[in-house]
This record gives C-alpha cells, sequence and structure tokens, in this order.
C-alpha cells in the first residue's frame, strides 16, 4: 500500500471490467451532497488491476487463478463440470466423492491439459472421512480458499411410506454432509478470507410432491446458509447459497425411491451441467450472497398458489401416488 494511501492499490491479475467505472471504495460521499469525500487516486478503469480478492461499496471481486478448492460430489454432473471449469481458469482444485475410479478419471483428464487437480476420496455421510478428505485436500493444495458443497441425494416418494434407512441417507448426504465439512473448513478459510458455496435446489423455495424430503432438505440448507453467512462474517468467511435449476445429471439415476417404483422419465429441457457452473463460477467470481436460478416457478408459486398446487397434484400425486396408506 502506498504511503498515506487508505486502500490497497498493489493488487494485480485481471482487468476491471468497464461497467465498473464509476467504483467506490469504503467512505466515499458525494460532493455534490456537501459531505466530505474520501476517494483513493485510482487508475483509469481500463487500466485499472484486481489481485484475488478487492471490496468496497457495492463492487466485490474474486479471481479464480491460484485459488485452492475444495468441490464435493466432483465425480459427475455440476460438480464435474465445476472442478473443470474452475481448473481451466486455473484454480488448484480437489475433487471429493466415493467414486474414486471416476474422480481420477477426472483429475488425471485435468492434469494431461496441465492443470492442477487430484482425487481426494470422502463419503460426506461420515465426518471421520470428510475430516480425512479436507486435511488431506490441505495438505495438498498447500491451503484451502473456498469450499464447494454439492453432493446431493434424492428420494421419489410419499413421506408416509419413506423407510428409515432412505430417509437417513438423504438427511446425512444433504445436511448432516455440509455441515461436517464446513466445520472442519472453517479453520483453514479463516485463515484466508475463505468462501463457503452450498449448492442447492430450486425445489428449497417451492417443494415438489413425491421430492418431498429432498426439497425439505435444500430448504434446510438455504436457512443454514443464511444463518452461518453471519456467524462466520467475524471470520472474513464469505457464504455463497445457489439454488441450481433442475439440470441433467446422475442425480435421477441415484435418486432413492419406494420399493417397485422408479422415477419416471424427464421429458421436459433441463439444463446443462456446464451452463450452471459457469453461472455459479461467476457468482463466485462477484461473490453474491443467494443466487435463485429458476425465478418463475417460485413467481407462481406465490401470485397463484392453489393453481400450482392443483397442477402438481394432478401432475404427479394422481399419476404416481397410491391410493392407499
Amino acid at each position: 500500500m502506498k504511503d498515506g494511501a487508505k486502500y490497497p492499490t498493489h493488487l494485480v491479475t485481471e482487468h476491471l471490467p468497464y461497467g465498473f467505472r464509476h467504483w467506490r471504495p469504503p467512505g466515499y460521499r458525494d460532493r455534490r451532497s456537501g459531505l466530505a469525500y474520501d476517494l483513493i487516486h485510482m487508475q483509469p478503469a481500463t487500466t485499472l488491476k484486481l489481485g484475488r480478492r478487492i471490496e468496497g461499496g457495492w463492487l466485490t471481486v474474486r479471481t479464480i487463478k491460484g485459488q485452492r478448492i475444495l468441490i464435493t460430489g466432483a465425480s459427475s454432473g455440476i460438480g464435474e463440470a465445476l472442478a473443470r471449469g474452475l481448473a481451466r481458469q486455473g484454480a488448484r482444485v480437489a475433487l471429493a466423492a466415493r467414486r474414486m475410479d471416476r474422480l481420477k478419471d477426472i483429475a488425471d483428464e485435468l492434469q494431461a491439459e496441465g492443470h492442477f487437480a487430484f482425487a481426494a476420496p470422502m463419503d460426506v455421510r461420515d465426518a471421520h472421512s470428510v475430516a480425512s478428505g479436507i486435511a488431506q485436500a490441505v495438505k495438498v493444495l498447500g491451503g484451502l480458499d473456498i469450499l464447494i458443497n454439492n453432493a446431493g441425494i434424492a428420494y421419489f416418494g410419499e413421506v408416509v411410506r419413506m423407510s428409515r434407512e432412505a430417509l437417513d441417507a438423504v438427511i446425512e448426504t444433504n445436511i448432516y454432509g455440509v455441515i461436517y465439512a464446513i466445520q472442519k473448513a472453517a479453520p483453514h478459510l479463516a485463515a484466508q478470507h475463505g468462501m463457503v458455496v452450498n449448492v442447492t435446489s430450486g425445489l428449497s423455495k417451492r417443494a415438489l410432491p413425491l421430492l418431498t424430503v429432498y426439497a425439505g432438505t435444500k430448504s434446510m440448507l438455504n436457512a443454514l446458509s443464511d444463518g452461518m453467512r453471519l456467524e462466520l462474517r467475524r471470520h472474513q468467511i464469505h457464504v455463497l447459497n445457489y439454488s441450481a435449476p433442475e439440470t441433467a445429471t446422475e442425480l435421477s439415476s441415484h435418486t432413492l425411491h419406494e420399493e417397485g417404483r422408479s422415477l419416471p422419465p424427464i421429458r421436459r429441457r433441463l439444463a446443462e451441467p456446464e451452463r450452471v457452473a459457469n453461472a455459479i463460477i461467476g457468482a463466485i467470481r462477484r461473490e453474491r450472497r443467494q443466487v435463485f436460478a429458476g425465478a418463475g416457478l417460485l413467481w407462481l408459486a406465490l401470485l397463484m398458489p392453489r393453481v400450482v398446487d392443483h397442477v402438481f397434484y394432478r401432475a404427479l400425486v394422481l399419476r404416481y401416488g397410491r391410493d392407499t396408506l
């Protein structure tokens, strides 16, 4: 920092977009109002450069290059797309999941392209496995800047018929796994002014019948994100909650279901994992606090709740529900 400068001006890696020409640091006040102002001497917006992280006023930018990132559920779908996208932007990524053979294939592909990636075995339902995986990631990466909680599992069926084993599997994966990972990663993230990214679902805002428990766990993750955002704020850890749209992943093929029943074929158009991953990376760069992709359903549910209930009842409950309890 230069002598007499109140804000850092030495951070370097990438150009500030044109739209941020009128960036103002904390403490700035408009001269036209007659109030005092404090504005650092800055280069023109076309040449201003940012480092790993700079924030002020409404602007916060985090660069991806050099960030050390652990991704759970990275063996397929959004997690795999995130690993590929982040590694190709210069991040050092640790891929965590149970399927080590698949993780190694992805890591080997990225390494062959000249990127830093390695596979870390982890079962998020097991607290000891989470602790071991995060310790290994920190050791190999040399620290941890971002934790992405992406692992998840769904259940298709009526709540009244759900087995205890299926209920435990969904809650342990979607809730306990997130809490275990944050608990173990938080000390490392605090040392780096790090970031937690929780990937939830559009169903967290409006549950669908027969996917009720899955939607409930994602709603709980929304609430956990809101609360932890404030709890971790004093430690300079940012929390992003990203509610992803319905995406073409392996989630449907791995969905738990009632005995004798399987998830019906999906005929509607789904988002591509790469597109969702790019949107999440963009939210990470801008340090968004919450993103809800697929707001159409939310607005319909708010404006016409009875109509939405009727449509889902006819489309799902009458077609796939059972007549007897």
